[in-house]
């Protein structure tokens, strides 16, 4: 009884230990459904490009919708996110490898590997998931530095800068 008892609590243990978090399975599914995007030929593509916003919360999502606000007002290429987030880069390979690991219970690090032209290079995800299985990523930490904080200095100084043009235009 003893060794069936001790069995059972082995197996339970170690399925444990190997099952993945809410917050890694989330990750993997947006990297999934990357990888599947970008080996589709640019010319064949049906999606939007920022497909990966439905992961985001609502505060990314405000950031990133201020950025194209932005880029369309000053007509510009981009304004100030001017690469892929997800891919740490604008040249993307979706051949790279990558490694998850969770430093904390609602952090997923992903690790690109070097590709052609690119470096080894990482981000951090920071997860929340809702008892109901929801889950949205609230941070994104680049160089560990937090990206909504580091893209709302970029588009302030952008406002700040147009508002200043548009007065010395108004003053002339």
């Amino acid at each position: 009884m003893k060794k069936l008892l001790f069995a059972v609590l082995g197996l339970c243990i170690s399925s444990c230990v190997f099952a993945e978090s809410p917050q890694m399975q989330y990750i993997k599914r947006m990297y999934k459904e990357s990888v599947k995007l970008e080996s589709v030929p640019l010319d064949r593509r049906k999606t939007n490009y920022d497909y990966y916003l439905k992961y985001f919360d609502s505060n990314i999502r405000e950031i990133y919708e201020r950025d194209n606000g932005y880029q369309n007002a000053t007509k510009t290429a981009k304004a100030c996110i001017d690469y892929d987030v997800l891919w740490q880069g604008n040249d993307l390979n979706p051949k790279a490898k990558l490694t998850f690991i969770q430093p904390s219970a609602d952090q997923v690090k992903v690790t690109i590997g070097a590709t052609k032209g690119l470096e080894k290079r990482s981000v951090t995800y920071q997860v929340e998931c809702q008892k109901d299985g929801n889950c949205k990523i609230t941070e994104i930490f680049e160089s560990g530095k937090p990206f909504t904080e580091e893209i709302s200095k970029c588009l302030n100084k952008i406002l700040r800068t147009e508002i200043t043009k548009h007065r010395n235009i108004r003053n002339k």
